[in-house]
């Protein structure tokens, strides 16, 4: 049983229950919700909350390429590493001074011809053909520009597409269910970084210390997995502690 560490005078007139999560029994506010204790029904409406979000559906797809389909979410995201990828190429930078320098020659073109006493018809053509030189020239560098980066967006959905597959098939390999439940019998139910005994079996996660993706001889390897909760690993995500690795190696020899 747990100990309980409530010790605000409100408690006092809390109802009385016994918490089938965790099987702690006493006063707490937490059983006037679902029958659960304060702490239970947290972590309850946690693993609520991160049940709606993998299950919603995305309001808007894209369709980059033939066969790869992304959320406008995910495009984005695409698009502005593409543009940090491309960078700013000459057509940029073209698309941006030509119209201006056409803009401004055309003004100087206008006030030489208005001293000189021609008609408002040149005056006219000038204009219009100074703007026009201006949106053309925009849009041609422009569209040179734009077509990179899409071909770059589609090279990195491609890339993108191919991770995800092997994720897929690596983590449905036998190989690795195996390796898992071997992780999961030696470490058992509980987080190894915030040392929380984890209910759920969708709330439990076995963890690549050193990341798959960085060193993938290390993927099956038993002293590169640990046992997470999934906020724990969430929050990890590809990063790790050189300084924990080092004291793990250390301690098994």
């Amino acid at each position: 049983m747990q100990a309980y560490k409530n010790t605000r005078k409100s408690d006092m007139y809390a109802p009385y229950g016994k918490c089938p999560a965790c099987g702690w029994s006493g006063r707490d506010w937490g059983f006037k919700y679902r029958n659960l204790c304060k702490r239970c029904h947290t972590q309850w409406r946690k693993e609520q909350a991160e049940e709606r979000r993998k299950n919603k559906l995305p309001n808007t797809t894209v369709e980059i390429t033939e066969g790869i389909v992304v959320t406008e979410h995910v495009h984005n995201r695409l698009r502005l590493k593409a543009k940090r990828k491309v960078g700013d190429t000459a057509s940029y930078w073209l698309a941006r001074f030509i119209p201006v320098i056409a803009v401004v020659g055309t003004m100087h073109l206008i006030d030489s011809v208005k001293e000189n006493g021609n008609s408002d018809q040149t005056i006219f053509g000038i204009m219009f053909g100074g703007l026009f030189l201006a949106v053309a020239s925009y849009c041609i560098f422009n569209s040179v520009w734009v077509r990179k980066i899409e071909e770059k967006t589609a090279n990195l959905a491609n890339d993108r597409q191919q991770k995800i597959q092997e994720q897929q098939r690596f983590y449905a390999s036998s190989e690795w269910r195996l390796v898992r439940e071997q992780v999961i019998q030696e470490q058992g139910h509980v987080c190894q970084e915030c040392r929380r005994r984890i209910t759920t079996d969708y709330d439990l996660t076995v963890d690549h210390i050193k990341p798959r993706s960085k060193f993938p001889e290390l993927a099956l390897d038993k002293s590169n997995l640990q046992v997470l909760c999934r906020r724990c690993n969430s929050a990890k995500g590809v990063t790790y502690n050189e300084a924990s690795i080092t004291n793990q190696v250390t301690a098994s020899f």
